[in-house]
């Protein structure tokens, strides 16, 4: 996957405050965030299944688990609220992939032979 990258350190300070526990790398309550966000970023932009998740980041089995408990407990939706009312536009961006149109509006010709709709203020003639 070419365009995938981790999250940086800015990004992750960013993060941090609004995830639970900790990020120090042990088990439980103070197991690393940040690995498992990265986790989370690699499957949202491979479209991978939990199985070909890399083992740099740990075993799919527990970053599955991991993942629905927090689903579960609203902290994905914490998450995305708390940056979507504080987050950082800088690199927002909206392209042909997200808002498809119509040929017709970048001044493409219409086919020959339909009929024009009547709002358009042509007629047919009888």
């Amino acid at each position: 996957m070419s365009d995938y990258q981790e999250l940086s350190d800015d990004q992750w300070l960013r993060l941090k405050p609004y995830l639970p526990f900790g990020s120090t790398g042990k088990r439980g309550r103070n197991a690393n965030n940040r690995l498992f966000i990265n986790a989370l970023l690699w499957m949202a932009c491979s479209g991978g299944r939990w199985r070909d998740l890399p083992l740099r980041y740990g075993k799919y089995d527990s970053i599955k688990r991991r993942y629905y408990l927090w689903v579960e407990a609203g902290v994905l939706d914490a998450l995305f609220e708390a940056l979507r009312v504080h987050g950082d536009q800088e690199w927002l961006m909206m392209d042909a992939t997200i808002v498809r149109a119509h040929a017709q509006a970048a001044g493409a010709r219409h086919k020959k032979g339909g009929l024009m709709p009547m709002h358009w203020g042509v007629q047919k003639a009888a």
